[in-house]
This record gives structure tokens, C-alpha cells and sequence, in this order.
């Protein structure tokens, strides 16, 4: 019980810090997303780059990032209130949404993929559908 605590607030922490980051990363020029860029949304490009994805996909992947990332912008100040809260129930509540939205941001791009692309996807992000470190 304690253990998955512990991971789940883990889990939380990461995302607080990860938030701002993949918003800000939304907001920078088309190849300069360097610096700002949250080590989440530098994953998801990197295997968006390996995936061979068509001009249309391209497109359409583009959209569901830019969703995400005005989801982040329009919540920012929830955000930033969930990452300074100190009880863990409020920080949970607070960081559900942008989980949700991501969650939809994923399945958005799954299903414009093929599904050779697919399940190249869920090898190369572990840490989308749960499997990353630390989890069982």
C-alpha cells in the first residue's frame, strides 16, 4: 500500500514537473523547441521520428500535440497550484485532468497510425502506458 503511494506520488511529481515544460515546448517555433522542451514531449518526438509517419499523419500527430499543449497553457494556473500543493488527495485532483488529456492525446495519435507503426509506438513509450520505471 505504501509502496504504490509512493509510486503514485512519484508519478504526480514527474507530471508537475513535466507539465510546464510540454507547454512551453508547444509555444516554440517549429524546430527550436530546444531548450524549454519537457523530457516528456522530447520523448514522444523522438519516437514520432522513428515511426515514418506520411505527410497526412504528420498533420494530424501535429494537431493532437498542439491540443495537448493549449490544454497546458489554459490550465497552467491548476498546474502550478498542483505542484505547490502539500496534500497529496488535492494534488491528485488537480493533475487528473491534464492526465486524462494526455491519456486522449496518445489515443489520438495511435489511431492514426498503422499497425506496424502502432506497435512501434508502444515499444518505444513505455512510460505512456504505464510501464515505465518504477511501475509494476
Amino acid at each position: 500500500m505504501k509502496r504504490t503511494i509512493l509510486k503514485t506520488l512519484t508519478l504526480i511529481a514527474a507530471l508537475c514537473v513535466a507539465a510546464p515544460m510540454i507547454a512551453t515546448a508547444a509555444d516554440a517555433p517549429e524546430g527550436k523547441q530546444g531548450r524549454g522542451k519537457g523530457a516528456m514531449a522530447g520523448k514522444l518526438d523522438e519516437v514520432l521520428g522513428k515511426l515514418d509517419l506520411t505527410a497526412e499523419q504528420k498533420t494530424k500527430v501535429d494537431a493532437a500535440k498542439a491540443k495537448l499543449g493549449e490544454y497546458m497553457k489554459s490550465h497552467a494556473e491548476e498546474l502550478k497550484a498542483a505542484r505547490e500543493a502539500t496534500e497529496p488527495e488535492k494534488r491528485r485532483e488537480a493533475l487528473k485532468g491534464m492526465m486524462g488529456q494526455m491519456k486522449q492525446t496518445r489515443d489520438e495519435i495511435r489511431a492514426v497510425l498503422t499497425d506496424e507503426q502502432k506497435k512501434k509506438f508502444d515499444e518505444l513509450m513505455p512510460a505512456y502506458q504505464g510501464k515505465g520505471r518504477g511501475s509494476k
